[in-house]
C-alpha cells in the first residue's frame, strides 16, 4: 500500500469520525439542554480535563439528577492514576479508531474489495488486527468507566445507544477475525493454485489476468488492445496501483482513452505477449471471494452504523425517546397546576438553572425514606405520589454533595446549637416563644416539629440557616439561594447576608456599606458579571471589590471555594473575650487559625499588596488587644467582684441593670469595634465602637462603685415577656 495513499486514507477516516461525532458536548445548545455550562464537567470553559462532576455525569448515563452513590464513586476514581490511565487509554482508543476507519475506507474507495484476490495484504492485515485488539481492550475499560452496572445499558437513551454500538463492534470483530483467518487462508490457497508459470504468455488471458494485480509480491500486469504489459518494475505502478485510480490485473483499453496521455506510455514498460483469438470473458468470482466481499461491505456498513451511534449520542438525536415515567407525569402535573395557582413560584423555577437541568417540582419535593415523610394534604388530594414541603440539604446533596458537606460542618448549619449554648436570653427564658419565633428563629432557624402530619405552629415556615429538619439534616439552602430560583448571583451579593447580619450586635451589612468595598459596590455593582459561564468568579474580571461571599466563600488564587463560613477566620469576634475559632467552646472549629488567616490574606491579595494586607491584619490584632486590655477584662473583673461580694445575684440574668450594661459592652459596642476594624468601617470602629465602649465602661464603673457603697442594686422583679422556664414556649 503506498504510504501517501494510506496517510490520506487515515486523514479521511479522521475527518469523517470528527464530522460525525462533532463537538456537541461543548456547544451552547448542549449546555442549555442540561442546564450546566462546560465548566460543570471540565476544568476550563472550552473543555479540558474532566472533573469529578463530569465523571459522575458520564457514569449516570449523561442524565440529571446525579445520585449520591455515583458521585461518591466518581470521587474515588479521580485519583492521579485513574486520570492518567483514562487519558492514555482514551487516546489509544481514538487513535486506533481513526486508523481502522481510514484503512477500511482506503480498501473500499481506492482498492475495492472485489479486486483483492490473494487474501488481505500483510500490511493491512496486521494494521487491522492491531487496531481491533486495541479497540477491544481500551473499549472494555472505557465502558467500565461509563457504566456501573448492566442495567445502565437500558435505563437511559445513552446506555441503549452504547449497548447497540458494542453489539455492532462485536459483530464487526467476528467478521474481521473470520476474514483474516479462515477467509484469508482460503483466498491465498486459491490464488496460489491459479498461478502457474508466471509471465508465461500462454498462461495469461482475460480470465486469470486478475491474479497478476501486483499484491502480495505478485507480478503486476495489464492488457491494452489485446496486448499484455508487465508494469511490475514501473515506479508509477507501486503495489499494482496507478495514481490511486487504476489497478493492475485489468484491461485498461477503455481507460487509456480517457487518460491525459495515450498508449505511447506503454513503450516504457515491458511487453509480454499479444493475446489473439481469445475473447474477453467476464470475470468469475469464486465462492470464497464472494464471502470475503460480503464481509468487507458488511464491515463498512457496521462502521457507518457505529459512527451513526456516536453521532446520535453527541448531537443529541433521540433514537430511543425516553418514556415518561409516573414521576415525570406527576411532575408535569405539578408544573401545570402551580403555574396557574402560584405564578410567582413557577416564574422563579422556570428561570432557574434547575429548570434547564430537568430538576422539576417532584425531584425536590418527593417524599421518601431519606426525606421527610410529611406530605401536604392539598397535594395528596390530586396526586397519588407523596410529597413534602420540606426541602432540606439532604435533598440538595443528591446533586450538590460537596457543598452540603461543607455547609453541614459550618457555624451556619449549627447555629441553633450555638445559640442555646451562648445566649442567656434563651437559656434563662428571658424571652418567650412569640419573641423567639418572630425574631431569633427567623435567622437562626427552628426545630421543625410535626404534629398530625403537619408542621407545628411556630416551627414553620422557616428558612433559618441552622434549621433542624424532620429528616435530621441541618440548615436551609434557600436561606441564601432563595427559592425557587436558587440563584448563585443572588447569594454572591451582600444583601443575601444582610438579611441577618445587621443591627446593633452584628452590623456586617452596615459595616460593608460604609467601607470602601461597599462604596464601590454601590457605585458599580450593576456593571459586574454575577453569573459567569465558567462557574468561577474572579477579581478583576467579574468584579472590582469583594462582597461577603468573596472573602468568606468564593475561590481565589490558591484558595478553594467553600460553603463552610467557619473557614478563613483567625479570630472569633462574636465571643465576649476574643478567642481563636478552635477555642470557641460552643462550637470549636476544626481549623488552624494561622492557615485560615493565610487563606484570607490570599483573598485580599487579589486586589491588595502583601504589605497592605499584612498591615491590615496587624492593625486588627492591635484593636483586639486594646479591646481586651482596656475594656473587656477590666469590666469583667468589676462584675466578678460584685458577684463575689453577693451584691449581684447569679440566680437570674438581666434582672439587674449592671448585667445589661456588661452584656451590651461586649455584645454591642465590643463587637462593633472589633468587626468594624476587621471590615474597614471606621465610623463603626470608633463612634459606634470604642467611643461607646468608653461610655459603657464608665457607666459600669460608676454603678459598681455606688453598689459597693450601698451594698445593693435595683432588681427588676417583674420582667415582661419572660418564658416560664428555659427552652419553653
Amino acid at each position: 500500500m503506498p504510504v501517501k495513499r494510506m496517510l490520506s486514507s487515515v486523514i479521511l477516516g479522521i475527518t469523517i469520525v470528527l464530522l460525525c461525532t462533532g463537538f456537541a458536548s461543548a456547544r451552547e445548545e448542549y449546555a442549555r439542554k442540561t442546564g450546566k455550562g462546560c465548566i460543570f464537567c471540565h476544568e476550563e470553559k472550552t473543555g479540558g480535563a474532566i472533573k469529578t462532576a463530569g465523571i459522575a455525569y458520564i457514569k449516570n448515563g449523561y442524565q440529571y439528577p446525579i445520585p449520591l452513590y455515583i458521585i461518591e464513586k466518581a470521587v474515588k476514581i479521580q485519583s492521579a492514576f485513574h486520570k492518567t490511565a483514562r487519558f492514555i487509554i482514551g487516546y489509544l482508543h481514538i487513535l486506533a479508531a481513526f486508523i481502522l476507519v481510514g484503512a477500511i475506507f482506503y480498501i473500499h474507495i481506492f482498492v475495492k474489495p472485489s479486486q483483492i484476490t490473494g487474501g488481505l495484504p500483510k500490511g493491512e492485515r496486521v494494521l487491522g488486527i492491531s487496531c481491533l485488539i486495541t479497540l477491544t481492550i481500551t473499549g472494555i475499560y472505557l465502558t467500565w468507566f461509563r457504566i456501573d452496572r448492566f442495567g445502565h445499558f437500558f435505563d437511559n437513551a445513552f446506555g441503549r445507544i452504547l449497548f447497540i454500538k458494542i453489539l455492532l463492534f462485536i459483530l464487526m470483530l467476528i467478521f474481521a477475525v473470520t476474514a483474516v483467518t479462515f477467509i484469508h487462508s482460503r483466498m491465498k490457497k486459491e490464488s496460489r493454485a491459479s498461478q502457474q508459470t508466471v509471465l508465461d504468455p500462454g498462461k495469461i488471458n482475460f480470465e486469470n489476468l486478475k491474479d497478476f494485480d501486483g499484491s502480495s509480491d505478485k507480478p503486476a500486469c495489464i492488457i491494452h488492445d489485446g496486448k499484455i504489459y508487465d508494469v511490475t518494475g514501473s515506479p508509477k505502478w507501486k503495489n499494482g496501483r496507478h495514481f490511486g485510480k487504476h489497478s493492475a490485473g485489468t484491461d485498461l483499453t477503455d481507460a487509456i482513452k480517457g487518460a491525459p496521455h495515450g498508449p505511447e506510455v506503454l513503450e516504457k514498460v515491458k511487453f509480454v505477449a499479444e493475446i489473439r483469438g481469445v475473447a474477453k470473458q467476464p470475470e468469475k468470482i469464486s465462492g470464497i471471494r464472494k464471502i470475503f466481499v460480503f464481509m468487507a461491505y458488511s464491515n463498512m456498513v457496521i462502521i457507518l452504523l457505529i459512527i451513526f451511534c456516536i453521532a446520535s449520542w453527541r448531537w443529541g438525536f433521540t433514537v430511543f425517546p425516553e418514556a415518561l415515567s409516573g414521576e415525570s407525569l406527576a411532575a408535569q402535573n405539578c408544573i401545570d397546576c402551580h403555574k396557574k395557582l402560584n405564578p410567582g413560584i413557577y416564574a422563579d423555577w422556570q428561570q432557574s438553572i434547575h429548570s434547564g437541568a430537568g430538576v422539576d417540582c417532584y425531584k425536590c419535593h418527593k417524599a421518601g425514606e431519606a426525606k421527610s415523610t410529611v406530605a401536604s394534604s392539598s397535594h395528596m388530594k390530586h396526586s397519588s405520589l407523596p410529597v413534602t414541603a420540606f426541602v432540606s440539604p439532604r435533598t440538595c446533596s443528591e446533586c450538590h454533595p460537596k457543598e452540603t458537606a461543607e455547609y453541614a460542618k459550618s457555624k451556619h448549619a449549627n447555629t441553633i446549637e450555638i445559640m442555646w449554648k451562648v445566649d442567656k436570653w434563651l437559656q434563662l427564658g428571658m424571652n418567650n416563644h412569640i419573641e423567639r419565633s418572630s425574631g431569633c428563629y427567623v435567622c437562626h432557624g427552628t426545630v421543625v416539629e410535626i404534629k398530625d402530619g403537619k408542621p407545628a405552629e411556630g416551627s414553620w415556615p422557616n428558612v433559618g440557616v441552622g434549621r433542624k429538619n424532620p429528616d435530621g439534616s441541618l440548615g436551609s439552602c434557600s436561606s441564601c439561594h432563595t427559592r425557587h430560583r436558587f440563584s448563585v448571583a443572588e447569594a454572591r451579593k451582600p444583601e443575601a447576608c444582610g438579611q441577618c447580619h445587621l443591627g446593633p450586635d452584628h452590623p456586617q451589612i452596615e459595616l460593608y456599606n460604609e467601607s470602601k468595598h461597599g462604596a464601590i459596590y454601590s457605585a458599580e455593582a450593576t456593571e459586574w458579571n454575577w453569573t459567569t459561564d465558567d462557574g468561577k468568579w474572579k477579581a478583576g474580571r467579574d468584579f472590582r471589590a469583594p462582597t461577603c461571599s468573596t472573602c468568606h466563600m468564593s475561590a481565589a488564587l490558591g484558595v478553594s471555594k467553600s460553603h463552610d463560613v467557619t473557614e478563613r477566620l483567625s479570630w472569633e469576634l462574636q465571643a465576649p473575650s476574643t478567642i481563636r475559632p478552635s477555642d470557641f467552646k460552643a462550637f470549636p472549629a476544626m481549623t488552624d487559625w494561622q492557615n485560615e488567616r493565610e487563606k484570607m490574606k490570599m483573598v485580599c491579595r487579589q486586589c491588595h499588596s502583601k504589605e497592605w494586607t499584612d498591615s491590615h491584619f496587624k492593625n486588627l490584632d492591635n484593636v483586639i488587644e486594646n479591646y481586651e486590655s482596656a475594656y473587656y477584662k477590666p469590666a469583667e473583673k468589676i462584675m466578678g467582684d460584685l458577684y463575689a461580694k453577693g451584691i449581684l445575684s447569679k440566680s437570674s440574668y438581666f434582672d439587674e441593670s449592671l448585667e445589661w450594661e456588661f452584656y451590651e459592652l461586649w455584645h454591642h459596642e465590643g463587637r462593633r469595634a472589633r468587626m468594624g476594624s476587621a471590615m474597614m468601617a471606621p465610623d463603626y470602629a470608633w463612634w459606634h465602637g470604642f467611643y461607646e465602649l468608653k461610655h459603657r465602661f464608665n457607666t459600669i464603673k460608676e454603678a459598681s462603685e455606688e453598689a459597693l457603697k450601698t451594698g445593693k442594686v435595683y432588681v427588676y422583679r417583674e420582667f415582661p415577656g419572660k418564658a416560664e422556664s428555659s427552652k419553653t414556649k
